[in-house]
């Protein structure tokens, strides 16, 4: 902080003997020592107190807890490393059996839908043998007819219906 060189102590010498004369300078030279002495012995006790501060439990606690975490934070690392590796071959050999299920549902799809089809086949080949058997000459089959759909609601076109469609 202070880069005091050799050069600049003769100037504050210098300047000290000029004011202070050869009569006091040697008692201010003494002076200005104990003062140094001091400051130097004030700053050695506060870095001694701040270590046995820094040593003592609270921050010796401190310290302790902070390695525990470092630890705790590595192994987490470690587990979740391990465990997206496990997820990533177990997510392939999922991959691998879905394929592989897809593959046989697909087949057994097709086979029952094969089997399906044959059924239906031959139930409507059934029906319309029964039908064509049951059917005479000249008379035509009946189809049954459908039913209107009858609504509750009035019609706009009456005097009732304009007066509820105004009202609501």
């Amino acid at each position: 902080m202070f880069d005091i060189g050799f050069w600049e102590l003769t100037l504050i010498g210098l300047l000290a003997l000029i004011v202070l004369g050869p009569k006091r300078l040697p008692e201010a030279a003494s002076t200005a020592g104990r003062w140094v002495g001091k400051l130097r012995q004030f700053v050695a006790n506060v870095k001694r107190d701040l270590n046995s501060e820094i040593q003592s439990g609270d921050l010796a606690e401190f310290r302790r807890l902070q390695k525990e975490l470092v630890k705790t934070k590595q192994i987490l690392e470690e587990s979740s490393f391990q465990l997206v590796k496990d997820l990533s071959h177990g997510a392939q050999s999922i991959a691998d059996d879905a394929d592989a299920k897809s593959h046989l549902e697909a087949k057994k799809k097709k086979s029952t839908s094969k089997k399906k089809t044959k059924k239906k086949t031959k139930a409507l080949t059934k029906t319309l043998t029964k039908t064509t058997k049951k059917k005479k000459v000249g008379k035509k089959a009946a189809i049954p007819k459908k039913k209107k759909k009858v609504s509750t609601r009035p019609s706009r076109r009456t005097k009732k219906g304009r007066k509820k469609a105004k009202v609501n």
